[in-house]
């Protein structure tokens, strides 16, 4: 009769808990759900990307704590470039790491674009500086291409408040890529557009370029005056 009556009392409080427990538990995994935010603005930037040439073959070659360390140098090398060109690192995707210049959605302004095209040419001439990096680790060395291009864009915000850039001029800029010079840099026709006049630079046609969304595309190799 005991041992009834303290069951009656404890099974309505125990299911009341594991109640209590699972609803916090669902509450914890949805508040954990992964989520995007689309702004409703339209902006346009130059974009960037810098890509190894040839490393899967390199890195296959390496231990895992030499290949963490070959990319770990690699990539705070190009960030730390990037950031003092006033450029904003977005991702790393896959060997490649893909930034912005913020400066740029002043389309009026030159500055934005400036910077965009001098960080290329900065990270070229500290391509020996990095090398000299990898080398004092007892690591190969890193040839590299570099694609710009400018146009619009979609910002993204994730539910992990991070930022992202989404939409075509990103996807031109990454097929247009594998068709820099080694250690070099091209540029799309829409940045060409808006740089050609800037007396700092020389321009050359590379080859017209099917991207998909547009039947050609100009590209150009750009180099400094010097």
């Amino acid at each position: 009769m005991k041992e009834r009556l303290t069951s009656s009392i404890l099974e309505p409080a125990i299911s009341e808990q594991i109640s209590q427990q699972l609803e916090f538990r669902k509450n914890s995994e949805r508040k954990k759900e992964f989520s995007v935010t689309m702004s409703n603005q339209a902006e346009s930037f130059c974009v960037g990307i810098v890509d190894i040439v040839n490393s899967t073959g390199t890195v296959a070659r390496l231990s895992q704590s030499k290949s963490s360390m070959y990319y770990e140098i690699y990539l705070n090398h190009m960030a730390n470039i990037i950031e003092k060109c006033n450029g904003i690192v977005l991702k790393t995707m896959g060997d490649s790491l893909l930034f912005y210049f913020p400066d740029s959605r002043y389309s009026n302004r030159k500055y934005g674009f400036l910077s965009c095209l001098e960080c290329g040419f900065l990270i070229i001439d500290k391509h020996e500086e990095l090398n000299t990096k990898l080398q004092d680790e007892g690591l190969p060395k890193i040839d590299f291409r570099i694609s710009a291009d400018y146009g619009h864009v979609s910002i993204m915000k994730t539910s992990s408040s991070s930022i992202d850039l989404v939409g075509p001029t990103i996807n031109t800029c990454s097929k247009i890529n594998d068709q820099a010079p080694i250690n070099g840099m091209v540029v799309g026709s829409d940045l060409y557009a808006k740089t050609k006049s800037f007396s700092e630079f020389k321009f050359k046609k590379v080859k017209s370029f099917s991207i998909g969304l547009k039947q050609s595309y100009q590209l150009y190799e750009v180099n400094r005056k010097l």
